[in-house]
């Protein structure tokens, strides 16, 4: 698991500041998911065991399906927000997604950014931006790794987390042959990776059945069946009793329906936005079409959010998809 020189030298640095600071701030993006929780808890653990005051603070509440994660009781929101030397700054490929924590992030003198996603506008003073990573959570795993720090079991939960949801369990193209020597690395800790699972996607809420439920009645097909798209109104969330993290992994039961090549999920927000999350099969890349919309991510997974009435969005989105996929 060899690294090229240019994040070796990235990572001497980080350390650099890890050894020479005392004063930590992380946070993540907005509607965070299971990496961004996972690495911020796993960075968390390897600083303090460095003997460094760290706080974890985010935009959003911690979602209720990662409340299982030792020391996830330690992420605040909403808080006032202390005197950092040194931000990290995890899991965002641009500032937009750092929601009400960008103006604080700015006033602290380092920032230190570490992403995997295509297209980061490398706002950082240092920028660890490794698209070949399969997570945030791969990129700490190296930061303990250089660092000589024994992988023990509530990181190796964290991490684990952190690589098992944002590579779809394993199925989507960011998976590689490095990212199953690190989770082979993380087993040997003893983790239990069945319950980690369970806890992850057999514990789901009653209201994001319902959401679910709502959601497929809106099942609709486009560009010769390759293209299934579904939506979710203001409406849909309050019949349900649900939230915007309800939503979360909806949009891949478009995805898999058969002769489908494009998934996409519209929701609706406040002021005027809708949320789309893109999933792709195979070689259809949804961060390129993301990025027409001011969004990214991944090459199967990505995301936007666009300003406009619901239907109008979701018709010149569909069209968009369409005329990449030449259908």
């Amino acid at each position: 698991m060899k690294l090229l020189s240019k994040n070796e030298k990235i990572i001497s640095r980080i350390i650099r500041e890890i050894v020479c600071h005392r004063r930590f701030l992380i946070t993540t993006h907005i509607y965070p998911d299971g990496d961004a929780i996972g690495s911020q808890i796993a960075l968390y653990i390897l600083l303090k065991r460095m003997g460094k005051e760290v706080e974890l603070i985010n935009s959003f509440p911690l979602p209720a399906r990662y409340k299982f994660l030792p020391n996830s009781e330690l992420i605040k929101h909403n808080v006032t927000l202390p005197d950092s030397e040194i931000a990290f700054v995890l899991d965002i490929g641009s500032k937009g997604r750092m929601g009400n924590m960008r103006d604080h992030i700015n006033s602290i003198k380092t920032v230190i950014n570490i992403d995997h996603h295509l297209g980061n506008d490398c706002f950082g003073i240092i920028n660890w931006v490794d698209p070949r990573m399969s997570s945030v959570g791969q990129q700490i795993f190296h930061l303990y790794k250089y660092m000589e720090l024994k992988i023990r079991k509530p990181e190796a939960i964290c991490l684990y987390t952190a690589i098992v949801t944002d590579t779809g369990s394993f199925q989507y193209s960011n998976t590689s042959a490095e990212t199953h020597l690190v989770v082979s690395e993380l087993l040997e800790t003893g983790i239990d990776h069945t319950e980690i699972c369970n806890q992850i996607y057999q514990n789901i809420p009653v209201s994001k059945l319902k959401l679910l439920q709502l959601a497929l009645e809106t099942l609709s097909f486009d560009g010769k069946g390759k293209i299934g798209y579904m939506f979710i109104t203001s409406d849909m969330y309050a019949k349900a009793c649900a939230t915007e993290e309800d939503s979360e992994g909806i949009v891949e039961y478009a995805r898999n329906a058969e002769g489908v090549e494009v998934g996409i999920l519209f929701k609706e927000h406040s002021r005027g936005n809708v949320k789309i999350s893109f999933r792709s099969k195979g070689k259809v890349n949804v961060n390129k079409i993301a990025s027409k919309f001011g969004g990214g991510g991944h090459h199967n997974a990505a995301a936007c959010m666009i300003n406009g009435e619901l239907n109008t969005v979701l018709k010149n989105v569909v069209r968009v998809v369409a005329l990449e996929l030449r259908v």
